[in-house]
């Protein structure tokens, strides 16, 4: 029922915009893909599919929209209240007008969105947009980036510097609290082997076991049900 709850949400917002016709193809799920590009960031390019059923695809490097010519991408999943703050920024995708009018703004690094849906296709292109519903969907995207990339930092870090753990758990903890990195569920199984791990520091042990506690559970369908390859 939750997928099928997303799918209609997608297609309810699909229909809202100017002209547009519902498909009558409702089994596969719409999906929303964010590519970011900022040369001297770290990661310096990386890119988010997520579909609306909750699960996706991360992966870093080229922004490879066709999901089988990503490498080394790692399966996600999104909560509820969290796909649906991307997907209503569909519409504004749909019209191509992501990018604010004010001129000479800062660059604050290349982003694209890309919309798919039963054979359509929408993108639009921006360093820096004055809609909210597209603020909130890359805030979101940004912050499940930011998380997964903090799962990549803890996992180096238990493997060659169990002592520099606290200090990155107590990073962690705090991006967590402020919603700069969420959705802790797809770090989990870093978090449970630090838990596991007699050799970590009591400490550390105990701050990945209660980041564990805050893990939203996954949607309701399973990756190879929804999974976009």
């Amino acid at each position: 029922m939750r997928v099928l709850a997303h799918s209609l949400i997608a297609l309810q917002l699909l229909a809202s915009s100017p002209g547009a016709q519902v498909p009558v193809e409702r089994s596969v799920p719409a999906t929303v893909t964010f590519h970011f590009d900022w040369p001297g960031s770290s990661p310096a390019t990386y890119s988010i599919q997520l579909q609306s059923d909750g699960f996706g695809l991360y992966w870093e490097g080229q922004p490879y929209f066709n999901v089988h010519e990503a490498v080394d991408a790692k399966r996600i999943s999104v909560s509820p209240d969290f796909v649906r703050k991307v997907m209503l920024a569909v519409p504004t995708i749909k019209a191509g007008s992501c990018e604010t009018h004010i001129k000479h703004l800062a660059q604050t690094g290349r982003k694209t969105l890309v919309f798919n849906m039963a054979g359509s296709s929408a993108k639009c292109e921006f360093n820096y947009s004055d809609d909210e519903k597209v603020n909130s969907a890359v805030s979101v995207l940004q912050a499940i980036a930011e998380m997964i990339d903090y799962g990549s930092k803890l996992e180096h870090a238990h493997r060659f510097d169990r002592l520099g753990l606290d200090a990155e758990m107590d990073s962690l903890t705090a991006e967590a609290k402020d919603g700069r990195a969420i959705e802790l569920q797809n770090i989990a199984p870093v978090l449970n082997a630090i838990v596991n791990d007699e050799r970590v520091i009591e400490r550390a042990r105990r701050k990945a076991d209660r980041l564990l506690q805050d893990a939203s559970p996954s949607p309701a369908a399973s990756p190879s049900e929804s999974s976009p390859r």
